[in-house]
């Protein structure tokens, strides 16, 4: 997926992946009137950079660098990538699920409820789910040749 131009350019000086982890750490401001808000996240990168500083332990001292090198002394409003980090989120949900985890334990593990687990679920098609009774040849242990003993 494509990033939104305001992340791209950060994505242009410390890379995509390191980009979108800066975003993820980043706190959410809320703004607007109650029903039509929104949220943002804002970045202030300093001209100095010292090794105490937050930026250096999100990031590490290598990119935290390059990110002031690039942007010292402004205050970025990148994109806050809620869709990239929702898509992420249910492909790694649908992931697990035809691994088999339970929907309480994603619901647990991605921080949304147990019925967008399975609403989540709903789109994977059945055949890629494990079934809890699969009694397919070969797929159960006693259908191994010598499980119980040689068949003759």
């Amino acid at each position: 997926m494509r990033l939104p131009a305001s992340v791209q350019e950060i994505a242009d000086v410390i890379g995509r992946e390191t980009a979108l982890f800066l975003i993820g750490q980043l706190p959410t401001c809320y703004a607007g009137a109650d029903g039509k808000r929104s949220t943002r996240v804002i970045l202030y990168v300093p001209k100095d950079l010292k090794p105490t500083h937050r930026l250096v332990a999100i990031l590490g001292w290598e990119s935290a660098r390059k990110l002031v090198q690039g942007f010292g002394g402004e205050i970025l409003q990148p994109a806050n990538c809620q869709e990239i980090y929702r898509r992420w989120r249910d492909a790694e949900t649908k992931r697990l699920m035809a691994q088999g985890l339970s929907a309480a334990m994603l619901a647990e593990i991605m921080g949304v409820s147990d019925r967008h687990i399975r609403n989540i679920g709903k789109e994977i098609p059945q055949e890629a789910l494990p079934t809890a009774n699969d009694n397919r040849a070969g797929h159960h242990p006693a259908s191994r040749s010598g499980a119980y003993g040689p068949s003759e």
